[in-house]
């Protein structure tokens, strides 16, 4: 019995850490300016900025210090 509460309440926080975790990424990195470099998502869609510089998406720019950028795709 006690083997199945302790699997089962890892199970539980097993999936709030992913559910936290996956809320705090989308919201941290959706916009350039709550961008933190190190936690950028991984999609690629190609956003050039007034530097000249293409990057994969804007939260990548933002953390190189870009600015004005707009998607261009690839």
């Amino acid at each position: 019995m006690r083997k199945k509460i302790t699997a089962a309440l890892l199970v539980v926080f097993t999936v709030f850490a992913v559910v936290v975790g996956s809320f705090a990424l989308m919201t941290a990195s959706s916009t350039p300016a709550m961008a933190k470099c190190g936690i950028c998502p991984l999609y690629c869609i190609g956003v050039t900025c007034d530097n000249g510089h293409t990057y994969c998406n804007s939260c990548l720019a933002a953390c190189a210090g870009a600015h004005n950028c707009v998607v261009t795709g690839f």
